[in-house]
């Protein structure tokens, strides 16, 4: 896995994913920007178009290595649909704050996404941040640093590593919880300065054990409005 490394050394509190209900999420707005990534790695990607009101976005393969390029939405409430149905493969509500948000998308099943959505315009997700997203059957246990997560099967939590070993890497480690124990499925370290934001995407393998993905994303490309905004 590819060395990570956090800017700050203060203790964080891990915060659940918040997906507030969108106030005025039928208001015409300007400058709104969506960033989409599936969660799974296809051969062949879906191919998706978001819809709001009467207006829609170009259709476009939804990427699951990075984030597709911005798409301009003009509410806070918008649908994922397929170029070859009018029943939406999911609903996002927006946070009401915020121009600027990361959408990861989950398969579901019946045919459909479940949205994870993280603003990417404040300081709440910023550069050593992580995004841990947890698709797989299991309750997952992280250990960053000094900071301990417990992340329950569908659920997304933000949060950084705390305590570098000598001011220079975290030891990591995540283990699969059961009714015998912890059982640990990945043991890393991550050096201790990052200037990207982690998106970490745990999964149950067709061999039942559980592993991760990691995606980066660049704080310096981040866009705001038509203008780049660097944290």
């Amino acid at each position: 896995m590819t060395l990570r490394r956090p800017l700050l050394l203060l203790a964080i509190i891990c915060l659940p994913l918040a997906m507030p209900n969108a106030r005025g999420a039928d208001k015409s707005e300007k400058g709104i920007i969506l960033r989409l990534l599936a969660c799974e790695i296809s051969k062949e990607p879906a191919k998706v178009f978001l819809q709001a009101k009467d207006s829609r976005s170009e259709v476009l393969d939804l990427p699951s290595s990075g984030f597709s390029e911005p798409i301009a939405v003009l509410t806070r409430s918008v649908e994922l649909k397929a170029p070859d149905s009018d029943a939406p493969l999911c609903k996002i509500a927006l946070p009401a704050e915020g121009k600027s948000f990361a959408v990861v998308l989950a398969s579901e099943n019946p045919a459909g996404f479940v949205p994870y959505v993280v603003r990417l315009d404040d300081d709440s997700f910023k550069a050593g941040d992580y995004l841990f997203i947890n698709r797989s059957t299991k309750t997952v246990v992280l250990q960053l640093g000094s900071t301990e997560v417990i992340l329950e099967a569908g659920e997304g939590v933000k949060s950084r590593p705390t305590e570098p070993i000598n001011d220079n890497y975290f030891n990591i480690t995540m283990s699969a919880r059961s009714e015998v124990g912890d059982e640990i499925f990945a043991s890393t370290r991550w050096p201790a300065e990052n200037t990207n934001r982690g998106y970490i995407i745990f999964q149950t393998g067709s061999n039942g054990r559980t592993s991760f993905r990691s995606v980066d994303q660049s704080v310096d490309v981040e866009t705001t409005g038509g203008k780049k905004k660097k944290s």
